[in-house]
């Protein structure tokens, strides 16, 4: 027996409204199964990327020149 009819099976004996309630879950699933196929196929939007790998670079700092940076940032604004 395969999957079909074993679904088949258990359906024919269940009451109308669970028998229902199983189309309705089947319904769920394949229009989930399309939307994921629709996104799967669009393209990802890289303009921000893009952008930020353009952006000019003049140095490169360490994690301490930045943190630095930071904290003459904030004194000014106390």
């Amino acid at each position: 027996m395969n999957i079909a009819e074993t679904i088949y099976q258990h359906v024919k004996i269940m009451p109308i409204d669970k028998a229902l309630e199983v189309l309705q879950f089947i319904a769920v699933i394949e229009t989930n199964e399309t939307k994921n196929n629709t996104l799967e196929t669009k393209q990802p939007d890289n303009e921000m990327l893009e952008f930020m790998q353009n952006l000019p670079v003049l140095k490169k700092r360490s994690d301490q020149e930045i943190n630095q940076a930071f904290q003459s940032m904030r004194d000014e604004w106390v």
